[in-house]
C-alpha cells in the first residue's frame, strides 16, 4: 500500500540475441527501458567513438503503415463478425509461442491485408461508377415520357429546346404569353414534380430568341443532356443495365472479401504482432550498442528483480546488475494498494502521481473522497443505483485493471451514498423517509449539518498535516515534525477554540474556557511557527520575515475550513430538488392510468436529471477538496509513471 520500491537494472548482452532479449522483456512486462543519452552518460565518455544508438525511424514508419492497413482490413471485415461483440468483450487469450509464431506467417497475412484493401478499392470504384449512373437516372426519369430524342434540336425551319420552370409557375399564363408574343411557338409539358416543371419548346427558328426571352420572365432555364442520343427511355434502360452489371461485379467482390472473414482471428493476431514489433523498434532506439554488445538501462520492481535476472541469464548470454537507486536518483512510480486505495488511484493520477520518495496518499484519501461524495449526493436511492451498477459491472463485464478500479469506485461511492441516505432519511426525495432520519434532516437542520461539515473539514486537513509528518519521518527529518506538524496543530487548534462561539449549531453554555485556552495555544503556536518556518533562509532577518509571513497560513486555514460548507450545499441541493420533482410528479394526482403514467415519466426523468447533475457535482467537488485542501498540506507530486516494456495488444491477451 505504497509506492513500489524499484531496482536500477543494467543489462549487457550480445547483439545477436538483442531481438530475442527484447521480446522476452516484452513478454515479462515488468522492466522499464530508459532512453540512454550518450552525450550525458559519464560511463560512455571515453567510449563514445565505439558506442552508437540504433535509428529505427524508417522501420517504425513502415510498421505504422502496416498497422494502419491491417486496421482498415479488420474494419472492413467487422460486418462479418456474426454475433455482435459486447462492449467489454474479453480479449482472446493466445500463448506466447502462438504470438511469436506469427513471424513465420507475417508475409501471408500482409498479402491477405493487401488483397482485402485492393478488393475494397475496386468496390469503391464500382460504387463511384454506379453513383454516376444513378445520378443520370435521376436526371432522365422526369423526361421518360418524352418520345423525342434528347439530341434532337429541330428541323430545317424549327428549333427544339428542353428546359425547366419553377414549380410555382402558372403554366397557362406562360402559354398565353407565348401565344400572344410568339405565335409561331408551342410549349409542351413533359412532366412535373415538386421541384420543377419539365418542358419542351418548339418554335420557328426565326423566333427562338424572342420565345426564350418570354420564358425567362417566368424563370425558364434550358437543359442540356451532355451528348446523350436517343430517347430518355432508351437511355434509362441502358443505364439500368449498366448499373445491374456494376452491382453484380460489386457483389462478386463482396463475396471474395467475405471469404477472408474466416481468417479474422489470425488477422487480429497479425495486427497485435505488428504493434509489438513497433514497440520493440521504439525500444531499440533507447539502447546503446557497440559492434558486438548492447546495453539496457532501466528499472524493475525490487520484488521481481531477482526473478527477472535469473530468467534472462538462464536463457541468454548476458550480464545483469541490479541495485538500489541512489539517494538523489528519481525512479518511476508504480502504486500498489488494496482494493479501497486502488479505486481512487485514477483521481490522484489526474492531479499528478506522488513523488517516488513520498507517502502514497491513496489509502488515506479513499475514505474521505468516498465519504464526501456520499454526503454530497446524499440520496440512498441514487446510491442504490450506483452500487448495483458498479457490482453488475464487476460481475458481468470483462473489464481491464483500470476499468475494474473505476467500477469499484462507483460501488464504494454508491454504498457511501446509501449510508448517508439512511442518516438523512433521503430516498428519492420521498417525504415519509425525510421525516424519519437516523441522524438528522439536512433541510430542517441545516445549521447543525454545516457545523458537522466544518468539523469533517478540520479532521480532513489535520490528517493531511499528519501525512506531512510521515513524509518527514520517511526522509529522516524527525525534528522537522515538531516545527511543521506539531506547531501547526497547536496554532490551528487554538484558532478553532477561539472561534467556537461563531460556529453555528453548537449548544455550549459557556465558551470562555475554550476561548481562553485557544488564545494561549495560538500564542504558543504562533511563536514557534515564526521562529521555525524561516529556517531555510541563511540570514536572521530572512528567517524572521519568512516566519512572520507563514502566519498567513492561518487565514488560508480558515478559508479551507469554510470550503467544506460545500458538503452541506450539495447535500441540500440533492434533497430539495428530489422533493420538488416528487411534488411536480404528483400535482395531477394518481386517480387514473394516464395520471399514473405521467407521474412515472416525470419521476424517472426528474430524478434521472437530479442524479446525473448532482453525482457529477459530488465527484468534482469531492476531488477539489482532495486536490486543494488535503493535498495542499503535504503533497509534493511530480512522479513519473512506471512504463514497462510490454506488448500493447488490442485484440489478444498474451499468456506467458
Amino acid at each position: 500500500m505504497a509506492v513500489v520500491e524499484m531496482h536500477k537494472l543494467t543489462l549487457v548482452g550480445l547483439n545477436s540475441e538483442k531481438d530475442r532479449i527484447l521480446e522476452q522483456l516484452m513478454a515479462i512486462g515488468v522492466v522499464q527501458v530508459n532512453d540512454l543519452d550518450l552525450a550525458e552518460a559519464a560511463v560512455f565518455a571515453q567510449w563514445s567513438h565505439l558506442v552508437t544508438k540504433e535509428n529505427t525511424e524508417g522501420i517504425v514508419e513502415v510498421l505504422d503503415s502496416q498497422i494502419a492497413q491491417a486496421g482498415q482490413a479488420l474494419a472492413r471485415l467487422a460486418k462479418y463478425e456474426g454475433d455482435k461483440k459486447p462492449m467489454f468483450a474479453p480479449k482472446r487469450a493466445v500463448s506466447l509461442d502462438e504470438f511469436a509464431g506469427m513471424a513465420q506467417e507475417q508475409l501471408k497475412y500482409e498479402q491477405m491485408v493487401a488483397d482485402i484493401l485492393r478488393l475494397n478499392r475496386d468496390q469503391q470504384e464500382l460504387q463511384n461508377q454506379k453513383n454516376k449512373i444513378l445520378n443520370l437516372l435521376a436526371t432522365l426519369e422526369p423526361w421518360q415520357p418524352l418520345g423525342v430524342p434528347l439530341d434532337f434540336t429541330g428541323t430545317k425551319y424549327t428549333r427544339v429546346t428542353f428546359g425547366v420552370l419553377p414549380p410555382s409557375t402558372n403554366l397557362e399564363r406562360v402559354q398565353d404569353a407565348l401565344a400572344a408574343q410568339v405565335p409561331a411557338s408551342q410549349l409542351t409539358v413533359v412532366s412535373a414534380d415538386r421541384y420543377q416543371h419539365y418542358v419542351m419548346l418548339v418554335c420557328h427558328k426565326q423566333y427562338q430568341a424572342e420565345a426564350e426571352v418570354v420564358l425567362r420572365k417566368f424563370g425558364f432555364a434550358p437543359v442540356a443532356f451532355g451528348g446523350l442520343s436517343g430517347t430518355a427511355d432508351a437511355n434509362i434502360q441502358r443505364a439500368k443495365a449498366e448499373a445491374a452489371v456494376l452491382e453484380k461485379e460489386y457483389q462478386e467482390k463482396e463475396t471474395l472479401i467475405a471469404a477472408f472473414a474466416a481468417h479474422k482471428t489470425k488477422l487480429e493476431l497479425y495486427y497485435d504482432y505488428l504493434a509489438g514489433q513497433r514497440e520493440k523498434a521504439l525500444a531499440l532506439t533507447n539502447l546503446a550498442a557497440s559492434e558486438s554488445v548492447f546495453l539496457i538501462d532501466g528499472w524493475v520492481p525490487k520484488a521481481l528483480s531477482d526473478d527477472v535476472k535469473a530468467k534472462l541469464t538462464k536463457e541468454f548470454t548476458c550480464i545483469i546488475e541490479t541495485r538500489e537507486p541512489a539517494a538523489d536518483e528519481e525512479f518511476p512510480v508504480l502504486l500498489q494498494n488494496n482494493s479501497l486505495g486502488a479505486s481512487v488511484e485514477g483521481i490522484t493520477a489526474m492531479y499528478g502521481l506522488p513523488n517516488c520518495r513520498e507517502f502514497d496518499p491513496n489509502v488515506i484519501m479513499a475514505p474521505f473522497f468516498i465519504g464526501f461524495f456520499g454526503l454530497m449526493l446524499g440520496d440512498g436511492g441514487y446510491g442504490l443505483i450506483m452500487a448495483a451498477g458498479g457490482l453488475w459491472a464487476l460481475k458481468k463485464l470483462a473489464l481491464d485493471e483500470n476499468q475494474r478500479k473505476y467500477a469499484k469506485l462507483v460501488l464504494y461511492c454508491g454504498i457511501s451514498t446509501m449510508f448517508w441516505g439512511l442518516m438523512f432519511g433521503s430516498w428519492f426525495g420521498i417525504a415519509y423517509f425525510a421525516e424519519r432520519p437516523l441522524w438528522l434532516n439536512p433541510v430542517a437542520e441545516s445549521e447543525r449539518l454545516l457545523a458537522w461539515s466544518l468539523l469533517f473539514g478540520v479532521i480532513h486537513m489535520f490528517v493531511g498535516i499528519a501525512v506531512r509528518g510521515v513524509n518527514h519521518i520517511r526522509n529522516g527529518k524527525y525534528i522537522d515534525v515538531l516545527w511543521d506538524v506539531v506547531a501547526w496543530y497547536v496554532l490551528f487548534t487554538g484558532f478553532i477554540l477561539y472561534v467556537l462561539p461563531y460556529v453555528p449549531g453548537l449548544n455550549i453554555a459557556d465558551y470562555t474556557p475554550y476561548v481562553d485556552l485557544g488564545k494561549k495555544m495560538m500564542l504558543v503556536g504562533a511563536v514557534v511557527v515564526v521562529l521555525t518556518q524561516g529556517r531555510a533562509s541563511k540570514s536572521i532577518i530572512g528567517k524572521l520575515i519568512s516566519g512572520i509571513g507563514s502566519l498567513y497560513d492561518l487565514v488560508s486555514f480558515l478559508s479551507d475550513v469554510l470550503s467544506y460548507s460545500r458538503l452541506l450545499a450539495l447535500g441540500l441541493a440533492t434533497a430539495v430538488i428530489g422533493s420538488i420533482v416528487n411534488e411536480l410528479a404528483a400535482l395531477g394526482g394518481l386517480t387514473n392510468i394516464i395520471k399514473i403514467l405521467a407521474f412515472a415519466v416525470i419521476f424517472v426523468i426528474g430524478h434521472g436529471i437530479n442524479f446525473g447533475i448532482n453525482a457529477l457535482g459530488a465527484y468534482v467537488h469531492s476531488s477539489r477538496l482532495q486536490y486543494i485542501e488535503f493535498f495542499g498540506k503535504f503533497y509534493q507530486g511530480g512522479g513519473k509513471p512506471f512504463q514497462p516494456l510490454r506488448y500493447k495488444t488490442k485484440y489478444t491477451n498474451i499468456k506467458n
